[in-house]
């Protein structure tokens, strides 16, 4: 397959900015020079009798009024409506102008060169370094570049954010919370741990003694288990472990080195703080993968004012799923929605009834159980107010069969 004609010349001047910026700048300046040259000899004079009435400044009119109709065709055709077009079509227009633009650069090379070298001595001057690359893109930039793209539908710029935001999010951010795994005691039969695991609705699990994650003996697989022999803990190839501040993008290089599908994360104190999937991960970059097994999803319950009621462990970053967004929660180190209450009440609280409110939302305390909220129902203000903490009793939704152990994908 051979490539078109402009792109090969296109190749080259990425490696030479200055080449590049001085070919262009003698273009327009000829352009520019050549057209008020001519402008000022072949169109004012012909209008000067015209302009008799004016007397003696006649010639001066003259000249202004060509100045000002060149200057507005200027702008429109050779600066606006070019830019324009080439923002919309910069593919199109770039192999187009590559051949012009390479002859202009080889006729011009002397005046080039000397502006190259021109340049280069007033960046020194100025404490630069000619030979620098400009600053790399900050991904605020880059959102805001992806976001103005109206050629990408919200799928796709769902998918390019999500893959330049799992390079700032920890694995603290996206695992499942202890509390909420599904754990296989080691000392249990085969066809014990099988129907547990399969009652679960996950494919894998920790196995563990006494069934505490803090004495994993490793991972086994619901396929490890379809033969009754041997014990669980002999069936448990060993488990990936990760620290919780590891970032997503590592973590997934990481699965798809060791080729592996789960891994225990721990804090900095060495306790297994919970797990992390690859399916987890994934669901960083193209949103959340539901199936009949997502407990996230099935414990939201939706009533009839429009109220929703989540588990605690409900990530935050998947509230836009159920259409639920939150611009002004607070910066913090959490992850669920049961985090973020306890950043607004400033403290744990010991039975339901408390409520926060933030970015336009009401956000009640349902259900709390050994310190840790299991449960919350959201509703949103009438009146918008804005974030603000509040205690009192609202008429709850408790009674909607809320699973407060609710958790992600294993």
């Amino acid at each position: 397959m051979t490539a078109a004609p402009g792109r090969a010349l296109w190749s080259g001047w990425p490696g030479d900015p200055n080449r590049f910026l001085a070919t262009i700048q003698i273009g327009i300046t000829l352009a520019g020079f050549l057209a008020s040259a001519t402008a000022a000899v072949s169109l004012a004079e012909p209008l000067v009798p015209l302009l008799e009435f004016f007397g003696g400044a006649a010639n001066a009119v003259a000249v202004a009024l060509v100045t000002i109709v060149l200057t507005f065709l200027t702008l429109v055709f050779g600066e606006l409506a070019p830019k324009r077009l080439a923002m919309q079509y910069s593919l199109r227009w770039a192999l187009l102008v590559a051949r012009p633009l390479d002859v202009l650069s080889a006729v011009s090379r002397p005046a080039v060169w000397a502006l190259s070298a021109s340049t280069n001595l007033v960046v020194r001057l100025f404490g630069g370094k000619p030979d620098a690359d400009s600053e790399q893109m900050s991904p605020e930039e880059l959102h805001e570049l992806v976001g103005a793209q109206r050629g990408l539908n919200a799928e796709q710029r769902m998918i390019i954010t999500g893959a330049l935001e799992i390079h700032e999010r920890r694995l603290r951010e996206v695992l499942v919370p202890r509390r909420s795994v599904v754990t296989l005691a080691a000392e249990v039969d085969v066809a014990s741990a099988r129907a547990e695991l399969a009652a679960s609705g996950h494919s894998r699990a920790p196995v563990a003694r006494g069934g505490h994650l803090d004495d994993v003996v490793g991972v086994v697989h619901l396929r490890d288990l379809l033969h009754d022999r041997g014990g669980v803990a002999e069936l448990a190839r060993p488990a990936v472990v990760f620290p919780d501040s590891v970032r997503v993008s590592d973590a997934l290089r990481r699965f798809k080195a060791e080729r592996e599908q789960m891994a225990l994360v721990v804090d900095e104190h060495g306790a297994v703080a919970g797990i992390v999937t690859l399916e987890d991960l994934l669901e960083e970059i193209v949103g959340e993968i539901y199936d009949e097994t997502d407990r996230d999803v099935m414990a939201v319950r939706a009533a009839e004012d429009g109220s929703l009621v989540l588990p605690g462990t409900f990530p935050i970053h998947d509230l836009v799923d159920v259409g639920v967004e939150l611009p002004d929660e607070p910066d913090g180190d959490y992850a669920t929605i049961a985090g973020l209450v306890l950043v607004l009440l400033g403290h744990v609280p010991e039975a339901p009834g408390e409520r926060v409110r933030v970015s336009g939302w009401t956000i009640e305390v349902l259900a709390v159980e050994h310190h840790a909220i299991t449960s919350v129902c959201l509703r949103r203000d009438r009146d918008g107010s804005g974030e603000e903490q509040v205690r009192g009793d609202l008429k709850g939704d408790g009674d909607q069969g809320v699973d407060p152990g609710g958790d992600r994908g294993q």
